[in-house]
């Protein structure tokens, strides 16, 4: 009985902490999806400034995280 105490005590801290993991690394997971599209569209379309292809990619990726 004393075993599924600690089991379940590690489960819910474990839950907890990524839970809090998910809200801290969110943002920066969506900072790195967003450079690496701006990235290949400048250098898909030659002509497509990194501003515009900053704007095209932000719209993309929170699209998707939708």
């Amino acid at each position: 009985m004393y075993k599924n105490y600690k089991l379940f005590l590690f489960l819910g801290a474990a839950i907890i902490f990524l839970y809090l993991s998910v809200g801290k690394y969110e943002e920066f997971s969506l900072k790195k999806s967003i450079a690496a599209c701006t990235i290949a569209k400048s250098k898909l379309k030659k002509e497509l400034k990194p501003d515009q292809a900053r704007e095209i990619c932000e719209k993309e990726v929170k699209k998707w995280k939708k």
